[in-house]
């Protein structure tokens, strides 16, 4: 590392602990941000979708779940 001793400052580790705890709650914070975005964005099936649509009686049917 090319710092000069000057350069650098000494924290308690607990400080640091909270400071890395707080960013990952910011990070999850902007990533459900993004997703709500994305899910308001998304104009849901319409004319011309080719993705299938599928009841919950269907997919449960599909993955085992009832008979």
């Amino acid at each position: 590392m090319s710092t000069e001793a000057t350069e650098m400052v000494t924290i308690p580790r607990s400080e640091l602990e909270a400071l890395k705890a707080e960013l990952r709650q910011l990070r999850l914070a902007v990533a459900r941000g993004e997703a709500l975005r994305q899910i308001k964005a998304d104009p849901g099936p319409g004319p011309g979708d080719t993705a299938r649509v599928f009841t919950r009686e269907q997919l449960a049917e599909a993955w085992g779940m009832r008979a």
